[in-house]
């Protein structure tokens, strides 16, 4: 049996962590970040490319990130340390866990849900997130206006998230895209860019994109 992997943090690292020990009841973001700016989400940051790019480049907005993988959030909490950002936050919980249950009615700005896991396989669909209860919480958890942005490069899974985002009434599209733009090289790719999207962008795979407005 293998030993799980134990991360340590340092304290500029543990700055930008939320430990889940220290929530009560809800996500308290006035007190998170000392401020009321809007808040936007994203599920599974990975190595923190896009949240840690928008964070510096808007700071009048306030960012969460969650991720479960302890070893893509060490990566994500080392680069926040780069650059000072007061903005930015990390949470190591189950995205389904933190929507429906610490987040407060109309308190997130905005949802990034890029390139999540498409569990292809059919024993294995009812774990995509994307599901009536989840897409219901989310919208609750959404200021008027506020959207969700998601990416996927799989055809199957974003047909059938597209579908259940729409069939219960409580989004609206916004835009929506497919592309297959051929990515040559890293430096070519925009600062926000995630970890998949680049490496899925220089396999030339077509990427699925669309953007969602929550319903009035």
């Amino acid at each position: 049996m293998c030993a799980k992997t134990v991360y340590e943090y340092t304290p500029e690292m543990e700055h930008y962590l939320i430990r889940p020990g220290s929530i009560d009841e809800h996500l308290d973001f006035p007190a998170i970040f000392s401020n009321t700016q809007p808040v936007e989400v994203e599920i599974g940051t990975g190595k923190g490319r896009f949240i840690l790019a928008e964070s510096l480049q808007r700071p009048e907005t306030n960012f969460l990130g969650i991720e479960r993988s302890l070893k893509w959030l060490r990566i994500a909490l080392s680069r926040a340390c780069r650059a000072p950002r007061p903005n930015c936050r990390f949470l190591c919980l189950d995205a389904d866990l933190v929507v429906k249950l610490l987040l407060l009615p109309h308190s997130i700005q905005a949802y990034h849900v890029y390139f999540p896991d498409p569990w292809p396989k059919d024993r294995h669909h009812k774990r995509r997130l994307f599901h009536p209860r989840f897409i219901e919480k989310m919208a609750l958890s959404l200021a008027p206006g506020g959207r969700l942005h998601l990416k996927t490069d799989h055809g199957e899974y974003f047909a059938e998230a597209h579908a259940n985002l729409l069939a219960g009434g409580f989004f609206q599209v916004i835009s929506e895209s497919v592309s297959r733009e051929t990515l040559q090289d890293i430096e070519d790719a925009s600062d926000a860019a995630t970890h998949y999207e680049i490496k899925f962008r220089k396999e030339a795979r077509e990427i699925y994109s669309a953007v969602y407005e929550v319903m009035p």
